[in-house]
């Protein structure tokens, strides 16, 4: 039977995805290519900043100093519960298991302990600061050896100091003043050292 629409949109440049599709994957070839080249031209381009990519240890004393301290204890005290309720949870998580539902169709866990974790904490509009609590720090106690946070600047200053305060706290080992495309390609390394002050 084929498909028959009611209704369909007509596809206009902003919601052509091969179009879209197109574009993204030139960017990311780019970046495959060029590496942190591409990568500052691009963050120059859709978010009109030239700073430093990955957060220096300096960087981060200077937004600690910027957050105001209801802010710190509000994320000092959402970090204590997710801390909390993270180290449960990783208890409760040491069983691979598989059932079958039915004749033939089986589903299951399977527990795969990874190395890195990549965590996109929004900041356009609005700093999400509560985004990099609840990403950073479950990762942080399942065991992650290297937890990369990326967010979007904000001015010429980069990230919003509230959200470089939270991934510092939380564990972050590298935090990168990167937003939208630039901070997820699949192959790009980071070729500065990690930066973390003691929380």
């Amino acid at each position: 039977m084929a498909i028959k629409y009611l209704k369909k949109a007509i596809k206009t440049p902003s919601t052509d995805d091969h179009k879209t599709r197109t574009v993204v994957q030139n960017i990311l070839n780019d970046i495959e290519k060029r590496k942190e080249d591409s990568i500052k031209e691009i963050t120059k381009k859709f978010d009109k900043y030239e700073g430093e990519i990955v957060v220096s240890k300096d960087k981060i004393e200077e937004a600690i100093k910027k957050v105001d301290q209801k802010t710190k204890d509000d994320v000092q005290f959402a970090y204590e519960r997710i801390k909390k309720f993270a180290e449960y949870q990783l208890k409760s998580m040491n069983n691979n298991f598989e059932v079958e539902l039915s004749k033939g169709l089986f589903a299951g866990q399977r527990l795969i302990p990874v190395n890195t974790a990549g965590c996109y904490i929004p900041g356009g509009r609005y700093a999400h600061i509560s985004s990099a609590v609840m990403a950073i720090t479950p990762a942080k106690v399942a065991g992650v050896k290297t937890i990369i946070c990326a967010s979007p600047p904000k001015d010429q200053n980069g990230a919003n100091p509230g959200i470089i305060y939270a991934a510092n706290l939380c564990g972050a080992n590298v935090i990168l003043n990167l937003g939208g495309i630039a901070a997820i390609p699949p192959k790009f390394k980071i070729t500065s050292a990690p930066q973390r002050l003691a929380a």
